[in-house]
């Protein structure tokens, strides 16, 4: 553990020295920090291995020693499954058992789960008061449905679970989640695909996420589960529909494509893009209208800053620009 925080600690240190901007509207949509010093972070992993590298990331993230992190199990456990709530606890805790362990060792200041099956807590004052004070929120894997239909509200209102979700980006926490829990971060997400017929392209089933992200929409398991890519790149290039579901003309041309492979993870704060894990992330800005899609991979330890460009689609790495 001794290593552990030695590497930490000299991360924080790289990053405390980075200085960083947000615009008044930056280009993926995130919440405006209170103070734009201190940008929040949006954290998508792609599913599959979590790695040493990235738990520390989110942990260094929320604050490190001070760090209050809340996590959320729904979309993999349900406490109906369970005869009574320490079965369930049990159960989520033997899962999670990193996460409780930063708690119980004293390398956080707090760490909680918080759960419900039913769908009227999510504007509940009492439920949502654990992310009051929350430095980092995380969401496990699963099924994104069982988050849409809890949590998020009838688009586009918003539930107090959300509207608490996205305070924690503004005082400069972190939200982030795997798979199911990385797939419900953005405003419009996927919930499954179909397909008109079995050898057939997959399209992408939608509904409303959280509404962490306005100007993005993202995939998961990009590189292991068949029709990623076609149901992706489907939805991200149909502007009509994306207008209609983010209920705002222009927003589909606008949308910019954030997917992550299993094992990997991206994080974005302001227009600043990091990749970390064992994996590659890629990112899709649209051309031309939205007629043409720009594909740029990043590797592991690759990072990237989006900018405005009325050029077009552009990249380098390292001090790598991303332009549109």
């Amino acid at each position: 553990m001794l290593a552990f925080l030695t590497r930490v600690l000299a991360c924080v240190t790289i990053f405390a020295a980075a200085s960083f901007s947000f615009a008044q509207e930056n280009l993926l949509g995130l919440p405006r920090p209170l103070d734009a010093r201190k940008p929040g972070a949006v954290f998508l992993h792609g599913g599959g291995r979590i790695t040493n590298e990235v738990f520390e990331r989110f942990w260094q993230l929320a604050g490190g020693r001070e760090a209050r992190i809340v996590f959320v199990p729904c979309a993999g456990f349900r406490r109906a499954d369970y005869n009574t709530e320490a079965e369930f606890l049990a159960a989520v805790s033997n899962r999670y058992g990193s996460w409780v362990a930063l708690g119980a060792r004293g390398y956080l200041k707090s760490f909680q789960f918080l759960y419900t099956d039913n769908t009227t807590d999510a504007d509940d004052p009492r439920f949502v008061r654990a992310l009051e004070n929350a430095t980092g929120v995380w969401f496990s894997g699963g099924a994104q449905s069982r988050l849409n239909y809890r949590y998020v509200g009838r688009y586009p209102t918003q539930t107090k679970f959300q509207t608490a979700l996205r305070a924690v980006l503004e005082r400069g926490g972190v939200v982030g989640g795997t798979s199911a829990g990385m797939a419900a971060l953005p405003e419009i997400m996927t919930m499954y695909d179909y397909r008109q017929y079995a050898s057939g392209p997959a399209n992408a089933v939608t509904a409303h996420g959280f509404g962490l992200l306005q100007r993005a929409i993202v995939e998961q398991h990009f590189d292991a589960r068949g029709g990623r890519l076609e149901r992706f790149t489907r939805l991200l290039r149909d502007n009509a529909k994306l207008d209609a579901l983010a209920q705002r003309r222009n927003a589909g041309e606008q949308m910019i494509g954030l997917a992550v492979e299993e094992g990997g993870a991206l994080v974005a704060r302001g227009d600043r893009l990091e990749v970390l894990g064992y994996a590659d992330s890629h990112i899709f800005v649209k051309t031309d209208g939205g007629r043409t899609l720009s594909w740029n991979r990043l590797s592991p330890g690759d990072t990237a800053q989006l900018r405005r460009d009325v050029t077009g689609a552009v990249m380098r790495r390292e001090e790598t620009m991303i332009s549109r």
